[in-house]
């Protein structure tokens, strides 16, 4: 094995350190303390290496390593993010940072004859935890959110993000330099898969197909607030019966399409006026749909639509709103190609998958090909304290990046 665990052990433990919520999982706000202790610490790794170190005017830091003979080639770039939600892991985005700069290693301390130049990223608040707006730093390296997107959003002290990065000492004003304007020949990211299928199955690795895309909608459905006791059952129009059937459908819908990368949530319920003792007036719910087939998400959202006219049918009124929607991202076949050689050459278990999670990789995917590595979370756990993966499926992670990203710098 050519990567070294230790080493990369003893970063996710120094890096841990730098933690607002100590013994309370980790909790990293990008633009904090806790933040510029971790960049200062990537730095100076990166700096230790002789990387050419940049931080663009968001926070984004990038460091590259190449020589006169391949400073203009296309980029090979690896990466992830160091900062967590509230009380999170030390190994989601962490874990991919730390493989990254732990390729660069081995570059340097095997003296690799580079073909391509190769890059770390480090992304600025991928998890908008701070903002309620996420994958800030690879939107913006891709050009995707402006000064207004920045300024508008607001941390719970309701200061903006705008003011927060100005703060912080980063140019905010210069954000259009943030954009990437090298040719790109490749972008992997390493990460814990944040689900339980590869330690269900005993899986040490999984080759990501793709990153499915995202639907949420809001329902409401109104009908007749009563008294809860001196209304009959047969003189009832009930809302929160109506949106309990519904929602108790919304599985089945999903099934019945026979797609296994799509999925249905409903995460919040709202029933007005909401006492006791008073049949509801009107129930607001979300509705979170996800899948990698566009078309599929269309059947999916045609049926839950049906099901609402037979609801108005029975006297009920309804209204349905888009949130939000953000398309899918398949990976690149020639990399994922890469990719699978790497592990089976090395013989360790894997299976493909689609993530269900959204990654800094679905940004990069306009401008790059991309490709991502799962490993192991145990028992599924991710954002919380008891976020874990084991030490060997870490090494066969890493090994594998390191040997995917030194094929595509040496050919």
């Amino acid at each position: 094995m050519k990567i070294n665990i230790e080493r990369v052990m003893r970063d996710l433990k120094n890096l841990s350190k730098f933690n607002e919520t100590p013994e309370e999982g980790c909790t990293r706000y990008s633009y904090t303390k806790e933040d510029k202790e971790a960049r200062d610490y990537l730095i100076n790794e990166m700096k230790a290496l002789g990387m050419k170190v940049e931080v663009d005017s968001i926070g984004n830091i990038r460091g590259r390593l190449e020589n006169e003979h391949n400073k203009d080639k296309p980029l090979v770039i690896s990466g992830s993010h160091i900062d967590t939600v509230y009380k999170g892991g030390i190994y989601d985005g962490i874990l991919g940072v730390v493989a990254s700069l732990e390729s660069a290693r081995v570059f340097v301390e095997k003296g690799t004859k580079m073909s391509y130049p190769y890059e770390v990223v480090i992304f600025t608040e991928e998890e908008g935890s701070n903002f309620g707006y996420n994958l800030v730093g690879s939107k913006a390296l891709v050009g995707k959110c402006t000064l207004e997107d920045i300024k508008k959003v607001k941390d719970k002290n309701n200061k903006s993000m705008y003011e927060r990065v100005k703060e912080f000492g980063y140019p905010i004003d210069s954000l259009e330099k943030c954009r990437i304007r090298e040719a790109i020949k490749a972008f992997i990211e390493l990460h814990i898969e944040q689900g339980s299928v590869l330690h269900t199955e005993k899986k040490s690795l999984g080759l990501v197909k793709g990153i499915v895309g995202l639907r949420w909608f809001e329902i409401e459905i109104e009908g007749k607030a009563n008294h809860a006791g001196a209304t009959p059952m047969n003189l009832r129009r009930d809302p929160m019966v109506k949106a309990s059937e519904l929602i108790s459908k919304l599985p089945h819908i999903v099934e019945d399409i026979d797609d296994d990368s799509m999925v249905v949530t409903v995460g919040s319920v709202k029933c007005y006026p909401g006492n006791v003792n008073v049949i509801a007036e009107k129930v607001v719910f979300t509705v979170d749909l996800r899948g990698i087939n566009p078309s599929n998400l269309d059947k999916a959202e045609e049926e839950i639509k049906e099901r609402l006219k037979f609801i108005e049918e029975e006297g009920f009124a309804y209204s349905i709103k888009r949130l939000t929607e953000v398309s899918e991202v398949n990976m690149d076949k020639n990399l994922m190609e890469v990719i699978k050689n790497s592990i089976e050459e090395e013989d360790i278990s894997y299976r493909e998958m689609y993530s269900g999670a959204n990654h800094d990789t679905s940004l990069m995917a306009s401008i790059s090909p991309v490709a991502m590595i799962f490993v192991p979370s145990v028992e599924g756990r991710s954002h919380c304290p008891e976020e874990f993966t084991e030490e060997e499926d870490i090494a066969f992670g890493i090994e594998i990046l390191y040997k995917t990203l030194h094929k595509l710098i040496t050919e």
